[in-house]
């Protein structure tokens, strides 16, 4: 399978022009390639908190939402994401990881956490991002504790079909609402009418 794989990857990247695969023993001294393939083997290690340190104050969300796995929707979003982090005074730091059927577009909002104006700016960009990726047809799949009520709103489709089964099976499972109450937007039945895509 690696290897099939593999042929894919190297005759569709090979097809742009100026392109190149680099190979494991090319980049063995290159310290950004190496920290990846640890990771990529799952070796864990501290590397990446050291985006911590882009802006001082050390906050983030990261905005992720899915699309197909087309270079139009990547940058599409790239586009999206980019004007409106730098209209609200933010850098753009993103990333796509691209699966057979689905590409993740990981976009990490860094922010000064000791900055009370900075964090609401941060906040309401986030919120934007959330709205406007909906209505561009790409859905948040993970997200802020502070924002999953939002980002449930936007599963929409078929009358909210999908947070109606969400909301039956919290019922069936957790009938007393004790386990996670709010996780991801699915409410028990007694905190829903205040929180859910219903209000």
């Amino acid at each position: 399978m690696m290897d099939n794989t593999f042929e894919v990857i190297r005759d569709t990247l090979g097809a742009i022009p100026g392109a190149r695969i680099w190979s494991a023993e090319e980049r063995k001294d290159d310290a950004a390639f190496q920290y990846r393939a640890k990771l990529m083997r799952g070796e864990p290690n501290m590397t990446e908190f050291g985006l911590m340190n882009w802006v001082g104050g050390g906050g983030h969300i990261n905005f992720s939402p899915i699309s197909p796995t087309t270079g139009e929707d990547a940058m599409r979003q790239y586009e999206m994401i980019k004007t409106r982090s730098h209209e609200y005074g933010f850098d753009y730091i993103g990333e796509f990881a691209v699966g057979w059927r689905d590409m993740h577009h990981v976009y990490m909002l860094m922010f000064d956490r000791s900055n009370e104006e900075e964090r609401k700016r941060a906040h309401e960009l986030f919120g934007i991002l959330i709205d406007e990726a909906a209505a561009a047809g790409y859905g948040e799949y993970r997200t802020h504790l502070a924002f999953m009520d939002q980002v449930a709103k936007t599963y929409s489709w078929n009358d909210h079909a999908l947070w109606k089964l969400h909301e039956k099976l919290k019922d069936a499972f957790d009938p007393n609402g004790i386990l996670a109450p709010g996780k991801q937007g699915i409410w028990p039945a007694h905190m829903r009418e205040k929180h859910s895509w219903t209000s």
